[in-house]
Order: structure tokens, then C-alpha cells, then sequence
């Protein structure tokens, strides 16, 4: 089943209010940011959190880290009405991060993926929702990546795609899939062979199969995401009808 979109504020300040029971909100934003805005991120972040962003081994990783953990407070604050640097959260299912049930009255869930310099935010009032994003770029293992987690199906419509296209068709469907399995928690490597998706460039994204039932893939939604040039995505939640807010966090408001 697709999500249909729909307009979403533009900025996240009192976003929860805004947010429906049957919506889902995916904030964009690059997290090479001016180092001003950067610092300003940075003071929001737990000891845990610069923990996790000084043991990377590039300072550009260790920049990204720390500022797309400060973007997600900021988003998440603003639909929480609690400071960012308040926000607590936990683990739930499988480790999936959630935020802690004392801050969470509105039962908001919520789901992060970053690639390269861009940043992808879900949130929503379902546990059960997962969102990736992928920088377009060859890889020389594509194949053995393929031939390991994608089923038969989606390497035969991979192959059948025009080889200008072939890169692109692989991120689609790596993202589908791995969408799929953070939403529902699992590890990426035991869960990849539960979820069966299209792959094509320019067609619309829809899981075939759960569990080998296609049946079961009605129960799903599934978007395709295009958040900057260069990048794909995708937004994975269990059950439909939900509607699709989709926008930029821009640079004058990230840090306000």
C-alpha cells in the first residue's frame, strides 16, 4: 500500500499538535552544518551520545555524529515541548531507540537513518515504522550483496533493469528492505529474506511479500524517498491509509 502525501509545518516548533493519528512526518536535513550551528547542536547531546561521536575515527564522521544526534533532539523536541537537551530515551524491541515513557505522552515513535551528509527523521504515533536513506554510489560488492539478503524475485527484477540504472534499482531496493526491518526492530542480516519489494526506478515502491504471503504485504505501507540529489529512501509502516508529510529542515531554523 502507498502513503499518501500531505502538507506538514515547516518548521518542527509545536509539530506534535499538528501531527494526526494517521500521519507520518520524514524531516530532511544535511548535517555538514556551519560550525556555530554545530556547537549549538553539539550542547544538546547526552555523555553517552559525544561518547558514541568521538570514537569515530574521521573528525567529518565525528562531526556528522555529533550533529545529526543534535538534529534529532531538536525534531523531537519540537514535537514534545521538551527542551532538547531534556529528552531522555530507551531501547525498546530489538534495541530500536524510543523515547522515554515519561517524556512521551503523545505515544509519539519515531525512526533515524543517515548516509553521506544527509539526515532522515520519521516520526509517528505507530511503533511499528522504519525509514532509511542511501548516497547512490557504486559499490564493488554489489552483487555478492545482492545474491546474500535479496530474494530471487528482486534479483531478477534487478537484473531486468537497464544497466544505467542498475545502481540506483539496488539502493531502491536495499533501502525498501532495510525500512522494512527497522520497523520492526530485527536485525538486518536474519530479517532481510521477510521482506519482498519492487525495485525499479521510476515505479512506485510496494512490498510483494511478507514471509513469503503476499497476502500479508496489504498490511504494509511503503514510500519511496528522494531527499536530496543523489540519495534514496524509504518509509516502511505497518498497516494504511497513512498520509505522508515529507520536508526540509533548512539551516536558518535547525538550531533555533
Amino acid at each position: 500500500m502507498s502513503v499518501v502525501a500531505s502538507q506538514t509545518p515547516s518548521r518542527p516548533h509545536g509539530a506534535g499538535r499538528l501531527l494526526e493519528s494517521k500521519e507520518i512526518h520524514v524531516w530532511s536535513s544535511r548535517i555538514d552544518v556551519p560550525r556555530e550551528q554545530s556547537a549549538r547542536l553539539e550542547r544538546t547531546l547526552s555523555p553517552d551520545e559525544w561518547a558514541r561521536a568521538a570514537a569515530m575515527r574521521s573528525e567529518r564522521a565525528r562531526n556528522r555524529s555529533a550533529a545529526g544526534r543534535g538534529l534529532l533532539r531538536y525534531i523531537l523536541g519540537g514535537y514534545t515541548d521538551v527542551p532538547a537537551e531534556k529528552l531522555r530515551f530507551e531501547s525498546g524491541p530489538g534495541g530500536k531507540p524510543m523515547l522515554s515513557a515519561g517524556l512521551n505522552s503523545d505515544r509519539l515513535h519515531f525512526n533515524v537513518s543517515h548516509s553521506g551528509g544527509i539526515l532522515l527523521v520519521a516520526v509517528g504515533r505507530s511503533p511499528v515504522l522504519g525509514v532509511d536513506v542511501e548516497r547512490v554510489r557504486p559499490i564493488s560488492r554489489a552483487g555478492a550483496l545482492a545474491r546474500r539478503v535479496f530474494s530471487d524475485g528482486e534479483r531478477d527484477r534487478l537484473q531486468g533493469v537497464p544497466a544505467e540504472s542498475r545502481t540506483e534499482a539496488f539502493f531502491n531496493c536495499w533501502t525498501r528492505k532495510e525500512a522494512c526491518v527497522k520497523a520492526t526492530g530485527e536485525g538486518v542480516w536474519s530479517a532481510f529474506a521477510r521482506f519482498e519489494v519492487t525495485v525499479e526506478p521510476g515505479h512506485p515502491a510496494r512490498i510483494l511479500a511478507v514471509d513469503g504471503d503476499e497476502a500479508k504485504a496489504d498490511d504494509w505501507s511503503l514510500h519511496h524517498l528522494e531527499p536530496a540529489p543523489g540519495y534514496v529512501g524509504a518509509l516502511a509502516a505497518e498497516g494504511s491509509g497513512w498520509r505522508l508529510g515529507t520536508f526540509t529542515l533548512g539551516p536558518p531554523e535547525m538550531t533555533r
